[in-house]
């Protein structure tokens, strides 16, 4: 075995004293183009497809060795199990004048020899079955732009954190990358330490400090060496987290005139008083609903998650006063001491409309609106507003529906509000209200 390989080698030095009879192509992966000369960004692989412009049964490659920058490149493949060869060139830096300065022009052009040697029929070993051609394949590595890198991010309300500042060029002693802070809306919310000022940090900030949620900075990076500058925006979102317990406990209801809840002394048990809502910022109670509770109250309790009813007759004149306290999904509690009064029947004043006068929707969207009163027992109806206003209103028992209605954009003044006159009547007592709908503009 040995001696076939030793007159292998053999015919193929031999055969490299032939006249070449074939040419090696080089094209670049997935190109059809050939080429000797090929460029790559600094820090980017490059992978070379190499063959023949001749048929043979065997065709196969190899790195001269030691020849110009062979160490940059490497080959894989195998002609005899028809695997087909590349060239592969490392990823390699930018070679800067600071770097090699006699040596400026070549410095980032990289040379490799490869050898094809071409098998007319396998088997065979004369110096006529082979032949064999040399190709210098060049690669210049080209200088990329200076660009930061660093990308936007996202933290919690209240957290300090810092950002470290990448460039996509890599440096090393002769070359450093400073970093600065020219401008930027929230420049005063910014900050830079660390070696060449490669940390930016973020001053903590509550995440209802102000409506708008994203800060932004402008980050300009300079090489010290060449002098070369890029800035960059950088954002922070600051997200919220669930840090804050639920306030504003209100009771909304048909008993409640003025903020104040009022009751005849004639109610029994299971009265319906109204219901409990509140107010937390940090919660989407559309799917984390907050949860209502009274403690060691004898008079009232709440039913369905944050209806108010009575427990038994009220009937004694005076005030009555319980604690309600609500609670987020993640347990954060806030408490409240309500007073009811408890009047007699016979004075517990006029009829009146308590629903709200003025109300707004966005174009084209239908709104209903609940009708309450102070007193219970009231049938409601539509008696005035024009007649176009009041073909926009339907009523049926205490829900008040404005229908959708688009925007009126060429109109001015009142165009876009549609009043009507509600009327409560209660025994021998009425009392009337203008209602009104102001349609906007939704975006």
């Amino acid at each position: 075995m040995k001696i076939i390989k030793l007159f292998v080698i053999h015919m193929l030095l031999l055969s490299s004293f032939q006249t070449l009879a074939f040419s090696v192509i080089a094209t670049e992966d997935n190109s059809s183009t050939p080429k000797d000369n090929f460029s790559t960004p600094e820090g980017i692989p490059i992978v070379i497809d190499l063959d023949a412009d001749e048929v043979a049964s065997l065709l196969e490659f190899a790195i001269v060795p030691s020849s110009l920058n062979s160490e940059k490149f490497t080959l894989k493949g195998d002609g005899g199990n028809l695997e087909p060869y590349t060239l592969t060139f490392e990823a390699t830096a930018f070679n800067n004048p600071v770097n090699e300065p006699e040596n400026n022009n070549n410095s980032n052009i990289y040379e490799v020899k490869v050898r094809a040697t071409l098998t007319k029929e396998k088997g065979i070993v004369t110096p006529e079955s082979f032949k064999t051609a040399d190709k210098i394949i060049t690669v210049t590595v080209d200088k990329k732009d200076l660009r930061i890198t660093t990308a936007d991010v996202s933290m919690p309300e209240n957290h300090f954190d810092v950002i470290m500042l990448t460039t996509n060029q890599d440096f090393n002693e002769n070359a450093d990358v400073i970093f600065s802070i020219p401008s930027g809306a929230d420049i005063d919310k910014f900050g830079l330490d660390g070696e060449d000022n490669n940390v930016l940090h973020f001053d903590s900030t509550d995440f209802e400090a102000r409506e708008n949620n994203i800060y932004s900075v402008e980050v300009t990076a300079r090489r010290d060496d060449t002098g070369e500058t890029t800035t960059k925006t950088i954002t922070v979102t600051v997200t919220d987290l669930d840090d804050e317990a639920p306030t504003n406990i209100r009771i909304n209801g048909p008993s409640v005139i003025d903020g104040q809840v009022a009751l005849a002394n004639n109610k029994g048990d299971d009265f319906f008083i109204g219901t409990l809502s509140a107010t937390d910022p940090d919660t989407d109670t559309t799917t984390n609903a907050l949860t209502f509770t009274i403690d060691n109250s004898p008079d009232f309790e709440i039913v369905n998650g944050n209806q108010l009813k009575t427990k038994r007759s009220i009937t004694a004149i005076g005030d009555i006063d319980f604690t309600v306290t609500v609670r987020n999904h993640v347990n954060q509690s806030t408490d409240k001491t309500f007073t009811i009064k408890v009047v007699d029947e016979k004075k517990i004043g006029a009829l009146k409309i308590t629903s709200t006068g003025n109300v707004s929707v966005f174009k084209n969207k239908q709104m209903d609106i609940v009708l309450t009163a102070n007193k219970r027992g009231v049938n409601f109806s539509i008696t005035g507003g024009t007649q176009g206003d009041k073909a926009k209103f339907t009523l049926s028992g205490t829900t008040l529906t404005f229908k959708a209605t688009d925007f009126n954009e060429d109109g001015g003044g009142n165009s876009n509000n549609y009043p009507v006159t509600i009327r409560a009547t209660r025994d021998k007592e009425t009392v009337e209200k203008i209602l009104t709908v102001t349609v906007v503009n939704s975006t």
